[in-house]
């Protein structure tokens, strides 16, 4: 008689676009090294066309703020149950948390509770806002954490964590000339033309603050700029009639390539503050960033957060190398102002290259991907630390 071992599994959660690019990323890493691992979890199409098994999508109700994440509370506090019983049911080899730190601690605590092994990867940046006392709930709830930054390191291993710096994974998705010399064929931009870039964020709400006084903003660049290009990438199919309705004809809309890909096609661009400010950084491209919250959220932040910058070039640089433009400061004028002398040569734009290189230079090596999909293999138990990362 012969008995047939059901694959392992391991559960990945994502609950936000950019966990969504990491998550799909590291799921295609995780099939090179164990191709008999099953994946499954939270996340949205990019981990879908990677071969997870998505469960839940909780990318259209993602939020930064307190008013604006109201919302998403109800939606998170299903997917937490209904993850808890199929953790119980189906005790998978490890639990891989990825960014999302509000749903996934308490998944966390969950699978700690039934003795399922936790990975975080790409961990709450708690530390950067200077929380005391976050990274120590981290490192005593979850087994391991594999740190993107150095500095992210040092303070969750004075906090008693587990750590392994892997870099960060956004130097794997930087594309190759070929890759850009297509997209710009694909999309019909003249060699030579200056192209301005518009990323409003990949949360409803963000959207909706920040495509207009952008879309204003390149208007009244066009206008001095007859030969201007203005794109914008499309974050998520979720968005797709909210975009085409504020961006209207002011921008082309680009659904079929990675948005770092049409970042790195561009001369200089507008970017709400977040993962795409390090992205810039990666593929070299200046921006200046912008964001709005409630007033409430504002005013909570300003009395809370001990810091001097909010993008995390800036942090990381330790002063402004991407101008911030925050609130009411987010609006077209200062747009217009602040990016204009980054479209064309100048001592003020190759400063903003040459500082945004030098970021570049602090987020470690290639292969983060890799390495942290041997990490979770091996916390899982599937193969051993020396195996090739």
């Amino acid at each position: 008689m012969t008995t047939t071992t059901s694959p392992p599994q391991l559960f990945l959660a994502a609950g936000e676009v950019s966990g969504d690019v990491h998550g799909a990323a590291l799921a295609q890493a995780l099939r090179a090294l164990a191709p008999e691992v099953e994946l499954v979890g939270w996340g949205s199409h990019r981990m879908k066309e990677a071969g997870v098994t998505v469960v839940e999508d909780l990318v259209p109700h993602a939020a930064v703020g307190l008013t604006e994440n109201l919302g998403a509370v109800r939606p998170a506090a299903r997917a937490i149950k209904a993850a808890r019983a199929w953790l119980s049911r189906r005790k998978p080899a490890c639990v891989v948390l990825i960014d999302y730190q509000g749903a996934n601690m308490v998944l966390a605590r969950h699978a700690r509770e039934m003795g399922i092994p936790t990975v975080y990867y790409i961990s709450p940046q708690e530390w950067i806002w200077g929380f005391k006392g976050g990274p120590a709930k981290v490192a005593k709830q979850v087994d391991r954490i594999l740190c993107i930054f150095e500095r992210e390191a040092k303070v969750y291993r004075d906090a008693g964590g587990q750590v392994r710096f892997v870099g960060h994974p956004l130097l794997d998705q930087a594309p190759e000339a070929k890759r850009l010399a297509d997209l710009r064929g694909r999309l019909g931009i003249p060699a030579g033309a200056p192209v301005l870039g518009l990323f409003p964020g990949s949360r409803r709400a963000e959207i909706g603050r920040l495509v207009p006084p952008m879309v204003a903003a390149a208007r009244a660049l066009r206008s001095e700029i007859p030969d201007l290009e203005v794109v914008m990438p499309l974050a998520s199919p979720h968005f797709r009639d909210l975009v085409a309705e504020l961006a209207g004809s002011a921008a082309r809309v680009v659904e079929d390539a990675p948005g770092i890909d049409v970042l790195a096609l561009c001369t200089a661009a507008l970017v709400a503050s977040g993962t795409v400010t390090l992205e810039a950084a990666v593929v070299g491209t200046p921006v200046v960033a912008a964001y709005r919250v409630s007033p409430l959220t504002a005013f909570l932040a300003r009395k809370v957060f001990g810091i001097s910058h909010v993008t995390l070039p800036n942090i990381i640089a330790g002063r402004e190398i991407i101008p911030e433009l925050l609130q009411e400061r987010a609006n077209p004028e200062a747009m217009v102002a602040q990016i204009r002398p980054l479209l064309q040569p100048g001592a003020r734009r190759d400063a903003a290259v040459a500082d945004l290189a030098h970021v570049r230079g602090l987020l470690g090596e290639r292969g983060a991907t890799r390495r942290a999909a041997a990490e979770i293999l091996a916390a899982a138990g599937l193969i051993g630390l020396e195996h090739p990362a």
